[in-house]
């Protein structure tokens, strides 16, 4: 008991050092760029700089050899600022960097950010995360969360229709342990983070034929999940509960075979 109690204390230190982090990195970059020349209030001023690819991209490849930090650095603001588009800087990202890298670099970001809105709201909870999400996501979420139960949330990553970013921030209200989080929001995340990368990689090297028909399958199996939804979620919640029913009843044979010691 003392060593999770001892566990539990160093992670949640962890977590608020993090925090701390990412805070100070985050004010000493709105710094950087508002002193060098203007390009930061222009940000500001005008939101629609994150909605705009080519600009976007001018912006982060104005960055030089750092560019890979600063393109990682806006992948994880736009998780923790939820309105900001993740479609246009998974796109940018394999424009700039192509395929490998740019997915690379997009799930690094992706799983930073996402890391620092759980950190936020388990660090300061609901009040915080009532400011951020929409009551709408929340009581979603709420609901999902009693009826499915926290195993098959990793779904809802999956699923077009629930805000992912959103969806990091409530996890960290839940009693979800961090390794489950990490792992369920990297693998979620990656078939969606993988199609914009390979969207964004095509039109860099002007292979627009092969970014229509990326393009079209994007849709279709954004169609067919969002229809299928329903069935997905009660065939995942069926897999889910004969895993752990087989994983309690294997714990309960180890518990009842004696040891033998004697031999």
């Amino acid at each position: 008991m003392r060593r999770i109690i001892v566990k539990t204390k160093l992670a949640s230190s962890l977590l608020r050092v993090l925090l701390w982090i990412s805070v100070f990195a985050l004010i000493t970059l709105l710094f950087y760029a508002w002193h060098e020349d203007g390009t930061w209030k222009d940000i500001i001023k005008f939101y629609r700089f994150f909605f705009e690819p080519k600009r976007l991209k001018t912006f982060v490849a104005s960055f030089g050899p750092f560019a890979s930090v600063m393109f990682v650095i806006i992948q994880s603001a736009q998780v923790v600022f939820a309105p900001i588009p993740g479609e246009v800087t998974g796109f940018v990202g394999g424009l700039l960097f192509g395929k490998a890298k740019g997915l690379i670099l997009s799930t690094i970001g992706l799983t930073l950010g996402s890391l620092l809105a759980f950190t936020i709201s388990r660090v300061f909870g609901i009040k915080v995360v009532e400011k951020i999400v929409k009551k709408e996501y929340i009581d979603k979420f709420n609901n999902f969360a009693t009826h499915k139960g926290l195993n098959i949330t990793f779904i809802l990553f999956l699923l077009p229709g629930f805000p992912k970013d959103s969806l990091c921030y409530l996890l960290g209200l839940s009693r979800m342990k961090l390794a489950d989080f990490l792992f369920m929001n990297i693998f979620g995340r990656l078939p969606g983070t993988l199609m914009l990368t390979m969207q964004g990689d095509a039109v860099g090297h002007q292979k627009y034929q092969a970014f229509f028909w990326l393009l079209v399958l994007s849709i279709a199996f954004t169609a067919i999940l969002y229809f299928t939804r329903n069935y997905i979620m009660r065939w995942f919640g069926n897999a889910v509960q004969r895993f752990l029913l087989l994983k309690n009843k294997n714990k309960r044979h180890k518990s009842i075979i004696p040891d033998n010691k004697d031999t």
